[in-house]
């Protein structure tokens, strides 16, 4: 009976002690409404199985207000809210889960509730400690059963003279010892050892008591310059107290990162089970060092918050990061193409081109494994100015010589040119007139021709030079092509005929002008590498028009093209040039025997030689621009 009515007591002081602390946090919200105006506004939601952290977010953007949730927190809203007020709201989320509210400056943050611990009661001090000093020998007596530790250090320090400091939180320990006739320091040495305390003396004389061991379980020494603890397989020492030497064989990774935060007294939170073996052996790695090695490669990573390591995996909400990382020295356009795959798995990347960068979602690892890599390509890329120089020359010569003489078909009048070359046709008249003038000499007395005969007397030489010369200049981005293209486009006639139907055919005339092109085109692709070398890939093609067979069909075309890749010095001249074309051509018509005669062949058939030349040089300078 009496069991029931403490039992019943204890309850009612509990639920009375906690409908105390909502109603001290309706009084802190009514006080933020003037900080916080949307705490007054109203909420009309109707919601169903929505995860509380997915509520408190949209409530915080409806009204406008910093609401945060721990992400630990868990649970699902099934309410109609019609016409409530935002304050009264987050007060029932606080009774419903259990959530208690802290206000950071401008932000609300609701976490879940940790009830204090209750104190525990002092422990009765004797009121006369059984500490004798001996002032002649400077010794000292000690039979210590349970006493407080901070009555202990009062009493030793009044009777010695010596001042015995304590480290904060060590007032209520008890401690026990027996020690008999033992100097000062060797007397607090013992008590130091017999409790589990360390001790240090400073210069001026002054004893100084802390705590060795972590009170937890599995705790370990955190001041000494190499204590060690050992857990199974696990062994941790600290040295300076921030840096770890560990030894673990096939010891579970989520009993390691217990031990090393507990050495540590590290904030941590592990949101899965870690139950892969590990084996290793680092000396002096920090903390956050030993978590990197762990769990890179894992499934797993980490992320501080609020001083507060926090432990999970990868697509954990909270561990996520989004970053923009934007490039300084080279635009962001095809970058993703050359980011490893290894590194981007399980990681969103997408190019922000309007701030030249990328968005990078994922683990905090792996965000930073990338930074690293874009860091490293994030280079100044020299600009090439390829300065092109063509020259393309063009050199004929012909000469035509001959008589010609026929029957029917000839001028009516005699006509032609006596400079720069002979070119003259004679009729008849104008023969027998030649003739006529040779008669009466000597033995010579020609007949005269008949009307209708003429004659044609060729004596021609053409001599031609064209010389064409371009000097384009053309700018990249070392490793992309830079083109150009001269060109000129002529067309030709195509006629089609189409028959139609089977019993009654008819036949459809259609006309089109196609085209065709001639030009002058340049590829160039430079390449620098190191001590100011370019590579120059290089392709030209060549091809003019030749004259058509008919005034409709298409002209003929010459091509010449060709190839290479180079490589010279910044600013050093390279010469591509060899494209020549020769021709060399004799014709000749006349009487036969007659016309390979010397002198008789002018007089008896005509001869016409031909020679052309065509030269294509191209210079190329490349200049390296940063």
């Amino acid at each position: 009976m009496r069991s029931l009515l403490l039992l019943a007591t204890i309850l009612l002081a509990l639920g009375g002690w906690s409908q105390g602390r909502f109603d001290q946090l309706a009084i802190e919200l009514e006080a933020a409404t003037a900080e916080h105006p949307g705490l007054t506004e109203t909420v009309d939601m109707s919601v169903s199985n929505t995860p509380v952290t997915e509520f408190v977010r949209a409530l915080g953007v409806t009204h406008k207000m910093n609401l945060s949730i721990d992400p630990s927190v868990t649970g699902e809203v099934v309410n109609n809210f019609s016409d409530a007020r935002v304050a009264d709201v987050i007060l029932f989320l606080c009774k419903q889960y259990d959530l208690e509210l802290e206000q950071i400056g401008s932000i609300l943050a609701l976490k879940p509730y940790r009830a204090p611990p209750e104190p525990s009661p002092p422990p009765t001090a004797k009121q006369v400690l059984s500490i004798t000093y001996h002032t002649d020998s400077a010794r000292i007596d000690m039979d210590l059963r349970r006493d407080t530790l901070s009555s202990v250090a009062r009493t030793i320090s009044q009777a010695s003279g010596t001042n015995v400091v304590l480290a904060p939180g060590l007032e209520n320990k008890l401690v026990s010892v027996f020690i008999q006739n033992a100097t000062l320091p060797n007397a607090i040495e013992k008590l130091a050892f017999a409790n589990g305390l360390l001790v240090e003396r400073t210069k001026d004389g002054t004893f100084q008591l802390r705590a060795e061991v972590v009170e937890s379980a599995g705790a370990v020494p955190r001041n000494a310059r190499e204590n060690k603890t050992t857990s199974g397989s696990l062994e941790i020492a600290v040295r300076d107290e921030k840096w770890l030497v560990l030894s673990a064989r096939n010891t579970p990774m989520s009993e390691i990162i217990e031990k090393a935060s507990e050495v540590l007294n590290k904030n941590f939170f592990l949101y899965d089970a870690m139950d892969k073996p590990a084996t290793l052996h680092l000396e002096m790695v920090s903390y956050e060092e030993l978590l990197e090695h762990l769990l890179k490669g894992t499934e797993f990573t980490h992320q501080v918050s609020s001083g507060v390591h926090l432990i999970g995996k990868r697509d954990l909400e909270g561990l996520r990061r989004t970053e923009l990382v934007r490039l300084h020295h080279r635009p962001v356009k095809d970058v993703l193409a050359v980011v490893p795959e290894g590194i981007k798995k399980n990681v969103t990347l997408t190019e922000f081109i309007e701030l030249n960068g990328i968005v990078i979602s994922g683990d905090a690892l792996r965000i930073e494994e990338i930074k690293t890599f874009l860091r490293s390509v994030d280079q100044v890329v020299p600009v090439v100015m390829i300065e092109v120089l063509i020259v393309d020359v063009n050199r004929s010569r012909s000469m035509s010589t001959g008589i010609k003489a026929g029957l029917g078909g000839g001028p009516e009048t005699t006509g032609g040119t006596l400079s720069p070359g002979i070119d003259m046709n004679l009729n008849s008249a104008s023969v027998n007139s030649l003739i006529n003038s040779f008669n009466g000499f000597g033995v010579f007395n020609l007949g005269n021709v008949t009307p209708d005969f003429y004659l044609s007397i060729q004596a021609l030489e053409t001599d031609g030079m064209l010389r064409l010369r371009s000097t384009p200049q053309l700018s990249t981005l070392n490793g992309h092509e830079a083109t150009m293209s001269i060109g000129q486009t002529e067309y030709y006639l195509e006629v089609r005929n189409d028959l139609i139907g089977t019993q009654n055919p008819t036949v459809t005339t259609s006309q089109i002008y196609k085209p065709i092109t001639a030009d002058l085109s340049l590829k160039i692709l430079p390449i620098v590498s190191s001590e100011d070398m370019v590579t120059l890939e290089i392709e030209v093609n060549q091809s003019t028009f030749t004259s058509r067979i008919a005034a409709t069909a298409p002209p003929g075309s010459v091509e010449r093209k060709f190839s290479s890749i180079v490589r010279s010095a910044n600013k050093d001249m390279i010469i591509l040039g060899g494209l020549e074309e020769k021709e060399n051509s004799k014709n000749g018509s006349g009487l036969p025997f007659l016309s390979r005669i010397p002198v008789l062949k002018w007089f008896f058939g005509s001869r016409t030689a031909k020679m052309r030349k065509s030269k294509l040089t191209i210079f190329i300078r490349p200049t390296i621009i940063y």
